[in-house]
């Protein structure tokens, strides 16, 4: 596991050599299902002001404030590069409606939003210690009733998918050193007293069985590399959502209203 500054380098190095649509990952399928989600319950809430932290390149970003012009979105992020990248979007200069910025999340957000989501950003804090302050700070950042859009990576998906990869004969996939998963029940214990949470689920089950098991299985089978922009990545992003056999949930966190005399 690399620690703070370590993975913050990584970041800041691989969006320097790298703008393309897979900076964020390479997985560009998932980043798309990403999006729906976030997509769908930013459209249909429609908060006046939205924060996006870990904005990366801010392909995310971008997308949702296009989508949405009468909303007011913060693109926020602590790689240089990544937020050089994002204002240098060909799209950027046509969005009116969002702004980016170089922050660190452990620093807490500048001002009150009524919306804030990450999107596998909070999984590259390398300690439960650091990822518990910026849960904080996202809390504090958040309006009266506002609205948090966990999309991260936990532990228990990642061990169930890996189950079934060796039940097929494939060597588990590890989890990148540059990460750090939630474990879902430790989560829920700590943000019971700050958040109520409205609904959770599992938006990479169904395609991590076709992408990280049955194509990889005919990969295996046929001596081929897997490819990210196979037709099997593309057809498993537009599956329902079932199951709990992926790493990548989606937590919608409303926040709770101050206690009476607190």
């Amino acid at each position: 596991m690399l620690d703070f500054d370590g993975i913050r380098n990584y970041w800041d190095t691989r969006a320097s050599g790298d703008s393309s649509a897979q900076s964020t990952t390479q997985d560009v399928y998932l980043r798309e299902i990403e999006y729906r989600v976030l997509a769908e319950r930013v459209g249909r809430l429609r908060p006046a002001r939205v924060a996006d932290v870990g904005c990366g390149d801010g392909r995310t970003t971008l997308r949702l404030a296009a989508g949405c012009p009468d909303l007011a979105f913060e693109g926020y992020d602590y790689a240089a590069s990544m937020i050089d990248n994002a204002r240098a979007s060909g799209t950027a200069p046509s969005v009116a409606n969002v702004r980016f910025a170089q922050r660190d999340i452990m620093d807490g957000l500048p001002e009150r939003f009524d919306l804030v989501y990450t999107t596998r950003c909070l999984i590259n804090l390398p300690s439960w210690d650091m990822q518990m302050a910026a849960l904080r700070h996202i809390h504090a950042g958040l309006a009266d009733g506002g609205t948090y859009l966990m999309v991260e990576n936990f532990q228990e998906g990642h061990d169930n998918f890996n189950a079934v990869r060796r039940a097929y004969g494939l060597p588990e996939i590890a989890v990148r050193p540059h990460n750090f998963f939630f474990q879902r029940p430790r989560l829920i214990d700590f943000m019971a007293p700050l958040f109520a949470l409205r609904e959770e689920l599992n938006i990479s089950s169904t395609y991590y069985l076709t992408s990280r098991v049955i194509y990889a299985r005919i990969c295996a089978d046929q001596g081929a590399t897997p490819d990210y922009f196979d037709d099997h990545h593309r057809l498993a992003a537009g599956l329902p959502f079932a199951g709990e056999f992926g790493p990548v949930r989606l937590l919608v966190f409303e926040k709770k209203a101050p206690e009476a005399g607190r």
